[in-house]
């Protein structure tokens, strides 16, 4: 049944929608992507907007100045790479990710007609979640941005920027409204103000949209999972770029463990501070749907009590939960879920790879684990840590026309922080 306004709780599944569709709305005036809703079929498609194709071309043409003058970039050197993989790849399964939004809102719909009032529950988590990945975004796009030396650089890189890290916002919108879902469906065994057979026809109905949420989920870590891909490629390529580059420094008679530079520290802690608030939709988005596997097991005497009321000579056995979820099409693997398959790579239909929640966490925690352990190591062993500042002079992107003098761009007195690690030699 519709909900009217006065039903509407304080941040319920309803905002959370309103508050997607106002994010849709700012990127389509930016021309930020070319997806569209149309009301009357009520089905995503694809509009044409021709300031998105002259952008995208654009970045292409800028593509081969961006690598001549690469080494020219003191931040973010060679990033771009990484985020244009993701970008093409999504190009590539754009078709893909519009099935599975049209199921997600087909989902959307059905259970709203099914649940009616009990629907409109509130999600204030979830909208926490939602409006802070978005302030971080900003945040995070800004410094990154202004961290570039000169404007030309900044164009460059911004085309790719913004994709890869609205990729990152679709991706937590993804799960805070699976999340939000599996909220509205521990409804049925939280209110009781419905007759038997009116929770057991919404039971069928939760029982059949759960498989369902169950392959768009599967879907969402497929499309996503070069994304993931980056984000460890990045998340380690900071720590490891930073012990790597060290060495002797002969200058000072001494070997270099560790040089950490300020942007080194800053671009670490926003990375972490973005994969961590994902991480923490994904545990609640697990927490809801392992609490609705939970009701559903616990709800044995409900299929009891409608199965008799049922008189059937041809069957005189009670089916359990386990015969109700295959009859409403659930597959074994939806039936005992105890992780969230995070990334998943195919090839067509067929399934190459997966990794689970589980080991990204275990990986993200234990990175964490060396960037902490390896100064305190380094220290006790007679290791000194202190705060250098230098400046660099440099000069790139040289070129002669007819033997006159070299057209260059060049770098004066610009301040580079570093933490440096380092042991005395002699």
């Amino acid at each position: 049944m519709p909900l009217s306004a006065p039903l509407h709780k304080l941040l319920c599944v309803c905002h959370i929608v309103s508050y997607f569709d106002y994010q849709k709305k700012v990127c389509q005036l930016l021309g930020l992507y070319n997806l569209r809703y149309n009301e009357d079929t009520q089905k995503f498609g694809f509009g044409h907007q021709v300031f998105v194709y002259f952008y995208c071309f654009l970045s292409l043409l800028c593509l081969p100045f961006y690598v001549i003058l690469l080494r020219g970039f003191v931040i973010d050197q060679g990033s771009l790479f990484i985020y244009l993989l993701p970008c093409l790849y999504y190009k590539y399964l754009k078709r893909s990710m519009l099935g599975t939004l049209n199921e997600m809102a087909k989902v959307h719909r059905k259970l709203q007609f099914t649940m009616g009032t009990m629907f409109c529950v509130s999600v204030k988590r979830a909208f926490c979640c939602s409006w802070l990945i978005a302030i971080e975004l900003v945040l995070v796009i800004y410094w990154q941005i202004e961290s570039l030396q000169i404007d030309l650089q900044r164009f460059y890189v911004l085309s790719c920027l913004l994709g890869w890290h609205l990729q990152l916002l679709l991706l937590v919108n993804s799960y805070i409204w699976l999340q939000s879902i599996y909220v509205v469906m521990n409804q049925i065994f939280i209110q009781n103000q419905f007759t038997t057979k009116e929770r057991w026809k919404m039971f069928k109905t939760v029982m059949k949209l759960h498989g369902i949420l169950q392959n768009i989920q599967r879907d969402i870590a497929h499309y996503f999972s070069v994304y993931m891909c980056s984000v460890v490629v990045l998340l380690s390529g900071v720590f490891y770029r930073a012990v790597f580059e060290a060495g002797f420094d002969w200058d000072h008679s001494r070997l270099v463990l560790l040089r950490l530079e300020f942007w080194h520290i800053r671009y670490f802690g926003n990375l972490i501070l973005l994969i961590g608030t994902f991480l923490w939709v994904v545990c609640d988005y697990k927490s809801e749907r392992d609490k609705f596997l939970k009701g559903v097991w616990n709800s044995q005497d409900l299929l009891q009590k409608m199965w008799s009321s049922i008189s059937s000579n041809r069957c005189k056995q009670i089916p359990d939960v386990l015969d109700l979820m295959i009859l409403t099409g659930n597959k074994f693997r939806g039936m005992i879920c105890t992780t969230v398959t995070l990334w998943e790579l195919r090839i067509k239909q067929d399934t190459v790879l997966i990794l689970e929640a589980a080991f990204f966490m275990n990986y993200f925690f234990l990175l964490m684990f060396n960037v902490c352990l390896v100064p305190i190591i380094a220290i006790a062993n007679g290791f000194e840590i202190g705060l250098e500042h230098r400046f660099l002079n440099f000069t790139f992107f040289e070129s002669f026309l007819n033997d006159s003098d070299p057209i260059s761009l060049s770098f004066d007195n610009v301040t580079m922080y570093s933490y440096v690690l380092s042991h005395a030699l002699g």
